[in-house]
Formats: C-alpha cells, structure tokens, sequence
C-alpha cells in the first residue's frame, strides 16, 4: 500500500473515531440529563434509589467529559514524525535569473 494511502486510511480511522466519541458524548450527556437530577429529586425525598441514580448520573457525567476531551484530541491531526534532516534547509539559493531586478545592488537608483 502506498503512503498516501496509508495517510488516507489513518485520516479515515481518526474522522471515525471522533465521530464515535461525539456519538458517545451525546448520549452520556442525555444519561445524565435524564439520571441526575431525577435522582437528586428522590433523593430528597429520603428514597434510597435516588443515591442509585445520582451515583449512575455522576459516572455518566464523567464518561460524557472524558468523551468530549477524547474527541477534541481525536479531532487534531497528530505531530509529524521526526524525519531525516534536509541538507539543502539552510543554503542560501542563488536566483535562477542571471539577468538582475531592479534592486540590483551598486544600481543607485534614484540617484541622477
């Protein structure tokens, strides 16, 4: 397989991803929209299931947190693999016109 389709096939894997995690982020939330505070209200009311639900809202809480950052970190493209140096970085080019520009040096323009 080519590198450019292993670099497509990566961006496919991590698009998925993210797309889970939103997924799952989603519905944790609807959990724990649904669970806490209907627990918090039984919980009031001196019922023993409401400890149930507002534990169960509370670890849902925290799944729905824990899924956001995992696709907010799923979401950005991964660092670049330290690679061979380029040799040619830092040389100076020299122009490809042998014929020069305006701003040839010792030209003075401007000047009569």
């Amino acid at each position: 397989m080519s590198v450019h389709m292993q670099e497509l096939e990566s961006v496919r894997r991590r698009q998925g991803r993210f797309a889970a995690l939103v997924v799952a982020a989603v519905l944790t939330a609807i959990g724990t929209w649904l669970a806490l505070p209907f627990g918090i209200v039984l919980l009031t009311q001196g019922a023993m299931f409401g400890l149930a639900l507002v534990g169960a809202g509370i670890v849902l809480l925290a799944a729905c947190v824990v899924a956001i950052v995992g696709a907010a970190r799923a979401r950005v493209a991964p660092q670049s693999l330290p690679g061979k140096a380029n040799p040619a970085f830092d040389e100076p080019l020299p122009s490809k016109n042998p014929d020069g520009g305006y701003s040839t040096a010792g030209m003075k323009l401007g000047s009569n």
